[in-house]
């Protein structure tokens, strides 16, 4: 289930069976032309990513809104993101899974609350092509796999 009314309508009356969310973390820089199109990217590919997953666990899992961070603010983040943290435990959500492509997060990862899932990779591309969609097949099914194992 995602953030979004039609399924916020579903998710209510039902919440005690959704013991999981997935909260997506996506860099933005708006100061650094550079990294601009490789952040969109980036927040695209997390979308596709995310979106395999919740389909894959409809019911059982729930798709937070994306969590914006400056890309280099790690360190002022990490206690906003556990606030987040704990209000999704009090929905009560078992099982909190942060998802990102960003590696500087793996510093922070004994600092947060939830289960901080990294995925290296591809860091620029299209989304589209026979490459990527072969990448996000089969991470996909790796990221199941370790979210199963919580359950």
């Amino acid at each position: 289930m995602r953030f979004a009314k039609k399924d916020i309508g579903q998710y209510l009356p039902e919440k005690e069976y959704i013991d999981t969310v997935v909260i997506p973390l996506v860099p933005f820089d708006p100061s650094s032309d550079k990294n601009m199109e490789k952040q969109a990217f980036l927040r695209e590919l997390n979308q596709v990513f995310t979106n395999v997953i919740e389909k894959e666990y409809r019911g059982r899992i729930f798709l937070s809104p994306d969590y914006h961070y400056m890309s280099d603010g790690q360190d002022e983040e990490v206690e906003r993101i556990n606030q987040w943290i704990h209000h999704f435990r009090e929905q009560p959500f078992k099982h909190i899974f942060l998802f990102t492509f960003d590696m500087k997060w793996k510093k922070y990862e004994k600092d947060i609350e939830g289960e901080l899932i990294w995925v290296p990779g591809l860091q620029t591309g299209d989304l589209q092509s026979t490459e990527t969609q072969a990448f996000v097949k089969e991470q996909a099914k790796e990221i199941s796999e370790l979210i199963q194992s919580y359950w």
